[in-house]
């Protein structure tokens, strides 16, 4: 009988559970706090002057999101499966954890390359040992 290893096991399963709630927390913060901090007067203001309509302002932050994700995943070296990708009027927000230092800069790098990308605000940290947060 083995039953260490089931619970080793079940225990990573439950830390990269815990990692991937912490990942989706902080997305939700990042987004809570960017709407409460918003003023109408902002709202206004951030708004193209060319008349897109709330619809193709979203698509386009929905293409510019996938461009980038499909950026991060493509780049050898990053480790972008725990990166999410937030995307308001061509600013960029990176949330999430890599396995090192070295790949947050490199994920805000490759972030800053792709077309139409305004600005790039990379909250990436690096991940805990033992895949918790």
């Amino acid at each position: 009988m083995r039953p260490i290893s089931i619970q080793s096991s079940q225990q990573e399963t439950i830390m990269r559970i815990s990692a991937l709630v912490a990942t989706c927390a902080a997305v939700v913060a990042l987004v809570s706090t960017a709407a409460v901090a918003q003023s109408s007067n902002d709202a206004v203001a951030s708004q193209p002057a060319t008349g897109m309509t709330k619809a193709s302002i979203r698509l386009q932050n929905r293409q510019l999101s996938k461009a980038v994700r499909h950026a991060l995943y493509s780049t050898k070296g990053l480790n972008a499966s725990n990166i999410a990708v937030l995307v308001k009027n061509g600013t960029v927000s990176l949330v999430g954890t890599v396995p090192d230092a070295a790949q947050i800069q490199v994920a805000g790098d490759v972030a800053k390359r792709v077309p139409h990308v305004a600005a790039v605000d990379n909250r990436v940290i690096v991940e805990e040992e033992g895949g918790g947060q």
